[in-house]
């Protein structure tokens, strides 16, 4: 009878159990919380990128997890996709099986042919939960799609004359090529970069313009960002300058006859001294350009065979919005 009874308590223990006795199941995102990639070129597929969910515990039922989107980008289908696709409009429905803890989505980028100078932000929040689980943890993952610049120039593939540019020298001016590619470059002259010389190079004075080979066109943007790293290992004579023009041809003499160069308002202030042996990272902006074609270039002037600073360029980008 004691062993009927003992047996009866167990039985209605098992029957009774609900999953309101087990210890409340939480979801949260896990192990990151963040994560970052580049938009693709156009053309191009951009590759997913896998958000991982955990549960605290074992499900006992299947249940559901909403997690809700928010950015800055282009919108769904035009700067993103998801797997699974949002069947409601910044909504990710995921399913975590009964007897399982683990889930993911996958978020890849698209060239969306928006050209921007920020960045694409987007926030994943856990919103809503179905079931088994009953609260969230760490509930926000933070998405960042970088944009890729118009022009990204590293030099590292510079071979005899720098890559993207053409030197061009003023007549009656040092003759000589001052632009040359040098295996010093940023942040530890373990890359290349390109510099500027004009110490030993012959009679005159230096006044050279290295030239970006594509025009920018005004039409496309309305703001201009350029940023290079600059460094100096030699004091002397010669400055550098950052100019654009809205009506050299591209080619011949950049000081010809009716030719005009400005220049990029602030990039001279930025750099470091003559000698320095510093890197430093110069930020311009270029506004107002109007619907011209426009060249950019880095003007070399007022370095001798005798005395002359030397500039090396590297990690060279325009990003334009």
């Amino acid at each position: 009878m004691r062993l009927l009874t003992y047996c009866s308590i167990f039985i209605l223990f098992v029957l009774g159990c609900t999953e309101e006795d087990y210890e409340a199941a939480t979801v949260t995102f896990y192990p990151s919380l963040a994560g970052s990639t580049t938009e693709p070129a156009p053309g191009t597929a951009g590759t997913p990128f896998r958000v991982d969910l955990v549960t605290s515990r074992v499900l006992a039922r299947e249940s559901q997890v909403n997690i809700k989107v928010a950015g800055n980008g282009a919108g769904y289908g035009f700067s993103y996709v998801t797997n699974p696709p949002q069947l409601q409009q910044g909504i990710i429905t995921l399913t975590i099986p009964e007897g399982e803890t683990t889930t993911f989505f996958t978020i890849t980028p698209l060239n969306d042919g928006v050209v921007e100078v920020n960045d694409y932000e987007y926030t994943f929040t856990i919103d809503q939960f179905s079931n088994s689980i009953r609260s969230s943890g760490q509930n926000t993952f933070k998405f960042y799609v970088a944009e890729p610049p118009l022009v990204d120039q590293n030099f590292n593939d510079c071979s005899g004359a720098p890559a993207a540019f053409t030197e061009r020298i003023v007549p009656g001016s040092m003759a000589a090529t001052l632009w040359a590619c040098t295996d010093f470059g940023f942040p530890n002259e373990s890359t290349k970069a390109v510099e500027a010389n004009a110490f030993g190079k012959g009679a005159g004075v230096s006044n050279s313009y290295l030239i970006l080979n594509n025009p920018l066109d005004g039409t496309d943007f309305s703001e201009m960002i350029i940023n290079m790293q600059v460094y100096s290992r030699f004091s002397g004579a010669g400055q550098i300058r950052l100019k654009y023009s809205s009506n050299y041809s591209g080619t011949g003499n950049p000081e010809a006859d009716g030719v005009t160069w400005t220049e990029v308002p602030g990039f001279a202030a930025q750099l470091p001294s003559a000698g320095s042996r510093a890197w430093t990272l110069v930020k311009s902006n270029l506004t107002d350009i109007g619907d011209e074609q426009i060249y950019l270039a880095i003007q070399f002037q007022g370095g001798t065979t005798s005395s002359s600073s030397n500039w090396r360029i590297d990690d060279f980008t325009i990003k334009i919005k």
